[in-house]
């Protein structure tokens, strides 16, 4: 039976999670409850649970203190976090803890009984692989091995860890450690994941390089040599292993130490390193752990001095239709979001949100977009899914591009006619030359002289006027003028006073009381 253990402040909830689910029927059992997260981790340490489902509110320890404080101590169990609608925003910081899921109160205990029977499948392969490990010729080295890279290795007899090192025929001299993630490790199996280990042992043993051994959820190799002595030919090598089961990964490396006596040191450091996988380059091994040291700004890429004239540009870019202006402006966002202290997740829920503003402002002015949002809707799930930061920045791009297409279809209208058109549609917004001409690819002087040689106007004159024009309609229906100067796309009353003035002959006020 898979051992449960609730905890929630609330015993009402506790007791009824307790007897309305078929726990027996299912496969588990209920082996205590907590009222708060001090209590469940003296729990914990009393029955070792498969499975906790924990409430995110709690004094004392609330349910995420409780899932960290699990998490530093080893603890492997499987958690279920239960949280008001009024949480659910904090719920989902726990998917950096590696919960199983969020359930809100009340609650559902259909959905409950889903999860348990998805997390039971999920044990029983865990357990099957742990039989494989076990029932593994070399586990006895691995077994010594992994007493050598325990982090109390450095504390331990001298001597002792010099004969784990001798017998596992690791030469004195440098070693380093290098751990492998292959992404989306959950959809193969524990075969097939044999099968992949077992190609990367004869690869390492064959050029004489170290050994291979299991670390959490990664496939670890202890070099018995620098790295940087075998960098290019073993990054090839295990490209090739790996791209040929159709699984992608991130390398660390924890870099050179004196001797296999320190290769905790190196392991540590690569377990550090490979947090940083999301956002560091795909096909090299990541070694510093800083966000700055991984992130590529790139030497050409404007700069966004905040989020909501990047939203801006991201909108015209798509209105205008140039391609070429798309892939280089999310590229500056998304690092720019990782610059700023955002991690994986925050990153990709500030993008979302981002992209379904940019979406909500087209298709309100753009209603033959509607059709095409309703069949084509964002890709959230694969935003969430991506590996690495350059593949959530090309699902953005290449649905960004679909709308941007969808809106510009059939558009056959000179650069100019374009100007013009945005310029009615988006007077409210902070439209100036220098953009434009930046995304139509002109110098903005030639661009300025084009656009009066069409029109007769300047491009600025051209703009006050629609927005001037715009402010009658609103004025005659009756909005007071702070309202329509904000409204046209003026911030200040007075300077929209005064262009009304400028182009109407009277104040908004007296233009409002003779209407």
């Amino acid at each position: 039976m898979i051992k449960v253990l609730i905890v929630d402040d609330e015993p009402k909830l506790r007791e009824g999670l307790r007897t309305l689910i078929p726990w027996d029927e299912k496969g588990y059992q209920v082996v205590d409850t907590a009222a708060n997260g001090h209590e469940a981790l003296e729990k914990y340490h009393l029955y070792k649970p498969e499975l906790i489902i924990a409430d995110i509110r709690m004094p004392g320890m609330d349910g995420l203190e409780l899932i960290r404080e699990l998490r530093s101590q080893g603890a492997d169990s499987h958690v279920i976090i239960l949280s008001g609608y009024a949480d659910f925003e904090y719920a989902k910081r726990a998917i950096t803890y590696h919960i199983d899921g969020y359930l809100l109160k009340p609650v559902d205990e259909e959905e409950l009984i889903s999860y348990l029977d998805q997390l039971r499948d999920t044990l029983a392969k865990e357990h099957q692989f742990s039989q494989w490990q076990e029932a593994e010729p070399t586990r006895n080295r691995e077994a010594i091995l992994k007493e050598l890279l325990q982090p109390e290795a450095g504390k331990g007899d001298v001597a002792q860890m010099h004969g784990y090192a001798e017998s596992l025929g690791i030469p004195e001299g440098p070693c380093e450690v290098v751990l492998l993630k292959l992404k989306r490790i959950n959809t193969i199996s524990e075969d097939r994941f044999s099968d992949i280990r077992q190609t990367l042992e004869q690869m390492i043993e064959r050029k004489n390089l170290g050994m291979v051994f299991n670390y959490s959820s990664y496939i670890g190799i202890l070099l018995i040599r620098p790295l940087q002595e075998v960098e290019r030919e073993l990054y090839q090598e295990l490209t090739q292993i790996i791209h040929r089961e159709h699984l992608e990964f991130s390398a660390a490396a924890g870099g050179a130490v004196s001797g296999a006596q320190e290769a905790y040191r190196s392991l540590s450091a690569a377990s550090e390193a490979l947090k940083m996988s999301f956002f560091c380059s795909k096909d090299t091994f990541i070694r510093d752990i800083s966000v700055e040291a991984c992130v590529d700004t790139g030497e050409d890429s404007q700069e966004i001095l905040d989020y909501a004239e990047a939203e801006n540009r991201l909108l015209l870019v798509l209105e205008t239709g140039n391609p070429s202006k798309l892939e280089p402006l999310v590229a500056n966002i998304c690092h720019r979001m990782a610059l700023d202290g955002m991690d994986e997740l925050k990153l990709k829920e500030n993008l979302i949100r981002m992209v379904g503003s940019i979406l909500a402002r087209l298709e309100s002015s753009h209603s033959d977009l509607r059709p095409f949002l309703t069949e084509h809707a964002a890709p959230v799930g694969a935003f969430y899914q991506s590996g690495h930061i350059r593949d959530l920045m090309e699902e953005t791009v290449s649905f960004l591009q679909q709308v941007s297409e969808q809106i510009n279809l059939g558009s056959k209208g000179n650069d100019i006619q374009k100007m013009i058109e945005l310029i009615h549609r988006r007077f409210h917004e902070n439209l100036k030359l220098e953009i434009l001409s930046d995304l139509f690819n002109y110098n903005s002087a030639y661009l300025g002289k084009m656009f009066k040689n069409t029109t007769g106007e300047y491009f600025n004159t051209y703009l006050d006027k629609v927005r001037i024009e715009r402010a009658k309609e609103y004025l005659e229906q009756g909005m007071k003028v702070y309202e329509v100067a904000e409204k046209i796309g003026y911030m200040n009353p007075d300077y929209f006073n005064m262009k009304f003035r400028k182009y109407v002959g009277e104040s908004p006020t007296s233009y409002r009381k003779g209407k």
